[in-house]
């Protein structure tokens, strides 16, 4: 089974992937769509968001994962998977 992890963009939530979802799964696949912190239904005060902090939101939620995901980012998240790949990375190394 293919995990998918969708990444909104700017001023999205995960509601955005609202009719993706189905449609995924309907093929098998497993889908997470977090909310970035800050964004949507997520409640962190936006004075602390960073490129950082999305990046390793996104970075934790892969090695959450039983198996390999598949990042798919949308406008602003195609650079938050890009760096969350490289804070992934880092960790990696440092273990």
């Amino acid at each position: 089974m293919t995990t998918f992890g969708l990444i909104h963009g700017a001023w999205h939530g995960a509601w955005c992937w609202e009719r993706v979802v189905p449609s995924l799964e309907r093929r098998g696949a497993r889908v997470v769509a977090p909310d970035l912190p800050g964004m949507g239904q997520d409640k962190t005060p936006l004075s602390g968001i960073t490129l950082a902090v999305w990046a390793r939101s996104v970075a934790d939620l892969v090695e959450q994962q039983s198996e390999p995901v598949v990042l798919v980012g949308h406008s602003r998240g195609g650079i938050v998977i890009s760096q969350a790949i490289a804070v992934d990375g880092e960790s990696r190394r440092a273990s």
